[in-house]
Order: structure tokens, then sequence, then C-alpha cells
């Protein structure tokens, strides 16, 4: 699992981030914009599990860092940190009994459940000019929930 999930989250990030930036640094000032997904998970300690949990501070970690590095080059990148969304996904079948009975009091914690509509509007907001002053950002789009 801990394989499977790094592989995914980070590994497949830092793969997609390294196929994009020859031709955005190539392009110049302005080339262009990454937004990374992280999650509230990686702004603190997580109940969904170390894998996952690691696996999200991974990916603010190499945003970070790759926002200085290649911010000189014209190239901005930041993260969306969701709480939870309103997907309508079940379970993956590894997940225990233990587990998904945890899921209604986790989500009556959650002050709102986002939709993919408004997390996809946080994400357009930091790809567009409007972001245009913003690198190395991880923006919270989860409702409230990481000040809790």
């Amino acid at each position: 699992m801990w394989d499977r999930v790094l592989a995914v989250t980070v590994t497949g990030a830092f793969r997609l981030t390294r196929a994009v930036l020859p031709a955005m640094i190539a392009a110049g000032a302005g080339a262009g914009s990454i937004v990374n997904i992280a999650s509230e998970a990686g702004l603190r300690g997580s109940a969904s599990g170390n894998a996952y949990t690691t696996s999200k501070h991974a990916v603010i970690g190499m945003t970070k860092s790759a926002a200085f590095m290649y911010g000189p080059n014209g190239v901005r990148v930041n993260a969306v940190a969701p709480g939870g969304v309103a997907t309508g996904i079940p379970f993956p079948p590894h997940v225990s009994e233990a587990g998904q009975a945890r899921l209604p009091p986790f989500q009556a914690s959650i002050p709102t459940l986002a939709t993919a509509e408004q997390l996809a509007a946080s994400i357009t907001f930091l790809l567009s000019d409007d972001g245009v002053n913003l690198n190395g950002v991880v923006l919270p789009s989860d409702g409230g929930w990481s000040v809790q």
C-alpha cells in the first residue's frame, strides 16, 4: 500500500512536472503554471493513513521546492489542498470495515464538503492570470477544515 500510494501521489506528480518543465522553461517569462493536488492531510497530521498523509506532505514539499527552483524561469508551481470533496466514489476494497465505519463521524466533522466544481475553481484561479503573483502557495480549498 505504501509503495502504491507514494508512486501515484508523489512520483506521478514528479514525473508530470519533469515532463513539462523543459517546454515551460524554453517558453520564457510567464511560461506556465503547475498546480499539484495536495490535501489538508498534508498540512497537519491525519487519520487518512500514514502513506496518504506522508504522500501529501511530500507533494507540498515538492511544490515549494519546484517553485523556488523554477520561479526564476517564469514557471509558477502551486498546490491546492482539498478537504472533503463530494465525489460519490465508494471506498476502495482495501479499506477496512473499521475505516468505513469511521466515515459518517468523519464527514460530520467537515465544515463543508466541496463539489468538484468548487475544487476546479480553486485550481483554475491558480492557473489563471489572476494568480500570476502566486508561487509556492498551498491553497487550502477545504471549507475551513484545516483551521479547526
